[in-house]
């Protein structure tokens, strides 16, 4: 599969500073200018906050997943918040999130991105993986990402 138009430029905001979901989420859809550009960006956001509405979305180890789907939408979207100091984010495992993604899909593409979710998660799963994001530049951590996703699971170096 090929994800590389997935986290342009302007999709990683780094540091995240706020200190709850709900900040969180607002800091997200406020600071990454393709999220403000996107034609239904209330939609987007809506969909998200009735989405953790159902479930909470912390995926344990720092990390939460936020998603949602939207009709509107002709392609996957991701995006990611890097929090320095952890976000309360209610968590199954209580850990503060430090990685907060956004993603998004139409409903016609629910099987490749029900496929990049499992590829993301994999590597996020590794300590070390998650430390080289937390611990990185926006445009190191697109990298980072890209990486992983391109592999499809083996082959990726995760050295420190």
């Amino acid at each position: 599969m090929d994800y590389h138009h997935l986290l342009p430029p302007s999709s990683v905001l780094v540091p995240l500073r706020a200190e709850t979901k709900q900040e969180a989420f607002d800091e997200l859809f406020a600071g990454i200018s393709m999220l403000r550009t996107l034609d239904r960006i209330h939609g987007l956001k809506e969909a998200v906050l009735r989405r953790e509405l159902e479930g909470n979305t912390g995926i344990g180890h720092g990390v939460a997943v936020a998603h949602g789907k939207l009709q509107s939408l002709t392609d996957i979207f991701l995006c990611l918040g890097i929090s320095m100091h952890g976000i309360e984010y209610g968590s199954y495992d209580g850990e503060p999130v430090r990685l907060l993604f956004v993603a998004a899909n139409p409903p016609s593409m629910q099987g490749v991105y029900l496929h990049m979710l499992a590829v993301l998660s994999r590597y996020l799963h590794l300590a070390a993986f998650r430390e080289r994001i937390i611990h990185s530049e926006g445009h190191i951590a697109r990298v980072l990402l890209h990486g992983a996703l391109d592999t499809t699971g083996s082959g990726y170096a995760i050295s420190a």
